[in-house]
């Protein structure tokens, strides 16, 4: 299995995810061109996928959702409240070949080829925000953003991953002097907002393990945080903690990253 992030901020978010002789598309927050693009550049048609998976109904995760399912003829997989909430609506069948919504139960495991994806629910101030694992020949990637706090079924989803992608998203000291009007910062602050570096590296310690070889900060803010924070962060959790940190390595708005592989 192998992992490449499209992009991940406040601008749009999209993981590709390979394995098992199938592709996903994690979240599609950008336009259905601009999707297509991002895949093309990391080698992958957008006709090749297999499934669309959507944690929450909010744009920079679900913007290109619906035209992409329809145009590419890819099926979305998400809850039933997020699909009514975020109107993808217009991409199940009509007759003319856009592909159904595939519900998604937290809790109940669903396969795509040789992948198992399953799904867990994360505190954000959405009408069902979801984050996932996904496993395949006896690797795990999770994969949880949007988040305010780190409640126990995110801590027991996330543990003992060989590769992790956690929300880091801001930096509490620039998020309070920074631009943003009070009602935001409050909104981010809260424990249905986003995690912050010094609360994301303490959730990526406990849920680490020796098998966790490589993480993916990722929603990093780009007013609100700087890659050399979010990183600094992480290790010094792990060597407070007597601990070697995995891999670490920043997401990226701008551009597609590497592969990761698992």
């Amino acid at each position: 299995m192998r992992v490449a992030v499209l992009g991940s901020g406040s601008a749009g978010n999209a993981t590709c995810i390979e394995g098992g002789g199938a592709r996903l598309l994690l979240d599609a927050g950008f336009s259905c061109r601009e999707l297509a693009a991002r895949l093309r550049a990391v080698g992958v048609e957008p006709h090749r996928l297999d499934g669309v998976l959507v944690t929450h109904e909010h744009a920079d995760h679900v913007r290109g959702a619906a035209l992409f399912s329809k145009t590419y003829r890819v099926p979305l997989h998400c809850t039933a409240a997020t699909f009514r909430a975020a109107g993808l609506a217009r991409a199940a069948p009509n007759g003319h070949g856009a592909h159904a919504h595939l519900s998604v139960e937290p809790g109940a495991p669903f396969a795509v080829g040789g992948m198992t994806v399953a799904a867990f629910p994360v505190p954000h101030d959405a009408v069902e925000t979801v984050g996932y694992t996904v496993s395949c020949a006896g690797k795990n990637f999770g994969y949880a953003t949007d988040l305010g706090h780190d409640p126990e079924p995110v801590r027991r989803a996330l543990r003992d991953c060989d590769l992790l992608m956690l929300e880091s998203n801001h930096d509490l000291d620039m998020l309070r002097e920074g631009p943003y009007p009070q009602v935001v910062k409050q909104r981010v602050l809260g424990r249905h907002g986003h995690l912050d570096n010094e609360t994301a590296a303490a959730l990526l310690c406990d849920v680490a393990t020796e098998r966790t070889r490589r993480v993916i900060l990722a929603h990093l803010s780009r007013t609100n945080n700087r890659p050399d924070l979010a990183l600094g962060a992480a290790r010094r959790e792990f060597e407070r903690r007597g601990r070697r940190a995995p891999d670490l390595h920043p997401a990226g708005q701008a551009a597609p990253s590497p592969w990761f592989e698992v």
